[in-house]
């Protein structure tokens, strides 16, 4: 039975769209700062402050706290990631700090007041650009 040309068009509309050739989303300015970002599950950004050498993110998720502690977790403790501080705040929320290549990261995270979703705070800066090194 031949294919019925009403679906071409919908098929080749979906196929051009996820060529590999097309460029990849775009992060925000500076993000050289967290090299390979581990970014929080459907995460949108918030707000973002700083320069190239220094730069915070803050990101709501729509996943529950919890979850998104323990993908930090993970993320951090694998590959070039080294997880070196994690602790659990008065205030409920979780702070963890990373290194990779000496680079450093520090992310908090907790639940919004209305437990709709989770925050997360991404702290980074490039170390050793100053003035002799």
């Amino acid at each position: 039975m031949p294919f019925p040309i009403r679906f071409l068009s919908p098929v080749c509309a979906l196929l051009i769209g996820c060529r590999s050739d097309a460029p990849p989303p775009r992060l925000p300015d500076g993000i050289a700062v967290f090299p390979s970002l581990p970014m929080p599950p459907d995460a949108k950004v918030v707000s973002r402050a700083g320069s190239a050498d220094a730069l915070q993110l803050t990101m709501f998720s729509s996943g529950k706290a919890d979850a998104v502690t323990e993908y930090y977790r993970k993320q951090l403790s694998e590959g070039e990631w080294r997880l070196v501080g994690d602790v659990k705040r008065p205030d409920g929320s979780v702070a963890l700090y990373a290194e990779r290549e000496g680079r450093p990261l520090w992310v908090r995270v907790w639940p919004t007041s209305d437990s709709a979703g989770t925050m997360v705070e991404l702290a980074g800066a490039v170390v050793g650009k100053g003035k002799g090194k």
